[in-house]
C-alpha cells in the first residue's frame, strides 16, 4: 500500500511539473512565451540600465522601452518620489519606502470579446529578492506568481493574468515594499489575445524534494518495467 501511494504521489508530481513550459531554476534568463510575435500580441520591456527617463533624476518617468516591439501605448512610473533606482539606473529600493511601479500595457486584442493573457516576468542584476514585487489585481483578477533564483542565482519573477475580454490598455500596480531591498535588473511584458482561449504558457520552481521524487519515481517505473518482463 505505500509503495503504491509513493508511486501514486511520483505520478502526480511528474504530471504537474511536465505541464510546465519553463522552469525557472534551470533557466539562464528570462522566458520567451510561445505566442511572442503572433497576430494580436504585444511585447515590450527595460534591460539593465534603462529605467532612468530622459531626464536623469533618479526617478521613473516614463522611460522608453529599451527592447521589444511596442511602444505605443505604453506608459513606465512610480507612484511617490523616493528614489528607487541605483547608480547603474536598475531598479533597487534600498530603505526607501513604499512604492508602486506604475504600467499601462497596451494590448492588440478585440475590446469586449475574447481572451487576453498577460505576463510580466523581471529579474535581480544578481542574488535573491529581499521582498519580492507584490502585484495587483487587474479589472479585479489576480495575478498567478511565480518566483525564484534561476541557474545563475539571479531571483526572478513571473506573473500571468488571464482576463475574460479585452480593454485595449489595462493598468498595473506593482507593489515594492517599505525598506524591503527589491532589484529588479530586467522587466518584460508580454499579451495576447485571442478569441477561444488564453494563451498556455506557465512556469515553476519544483521544491528539491519534488525533483528528488521524480528521480526516484524514474528508478520505480524502471524496476516496475523489469519486474514485469520476468514475469
Amino acid at each position: 500500500m505505500k509503495k503504491l501511494f509513493c508511486l501514486t504521489l511520483v505520478g502526480v508530481l511528474a504530471a504537474n511539473i511536465a505541464s510546465a513550459q519553463f522552469v525557472i531554476n534551470t533557466s539562464s534568463g528570462l522566458f520567451d512565451p510561445s505566442f511572442r510575435g503572433a497576430a494580436n500580441t504585444t511585447w515590450f520591456g527595460w534591460g539593465a540600465g534603462k529605467f532612468d527617463g530622459l531626464t536623469n533624476n533618479e526617478l521613473i518617468d516614463n522611460p522608453a522601452p529599451s527592447f521589444g516591439t511596442t511602444t505605443l501605448g505604453v506608459s513606465f512610473t512610480q507612484s511617490t518620489v523616493f528614489d528607487i533606482l541605483s547608480s547603474g539606473n536598475n531598479i533597487y529600493t534600498g530603505a526607501a519606502g513604499a512604492t508602486d511601479l506604475l504600467l499601462a500595457i497596451p494590448t492588440l486584442g478585440t475590446p469586449g470579446s475574447g481572451f487576453t493573457t498577460l505576463i510580466i516576468q523581471g529579474k535581480t542584476a544578481f542574488g535573491s529578492y529581499g521582498v519580492a514585487p507584490a502585484f495587483n489585481d487587474i479589472t479585479g483578477v489576480s495575478a498567478s506568481f511565480v518566483q525564484g533564483n534561476n541557474l545563475l542565482g539571479a531571483g526572478q519573477f513571473w506573473a500571468k493574468y488571464e482576463i475574460t475580454g479585452n480593454l485595449s490598455s489595462y493598468d498595473l500596480a506593482i507593489t515594492l515594499a517599505e525598506n524591503s531591498n527589491t532589484s529588479i535588473a530586467e522587466l518584460e511584458v508580454d499579451t495576447y489575445w485571442s478569441a477561444t482561449g488564453f494563451a498556455t504558457d506557465v512556469t515553476a520552481v519544483p521544491e528539491p524534494t519534488a525533483l528528488a521524487l521524480l528521480g526516484l519515481g524514474g528508478f520505480a517505473g524502471l524496476a516496475l518495467n523489469k519486474r514485469s518482463r520476468k514475469v
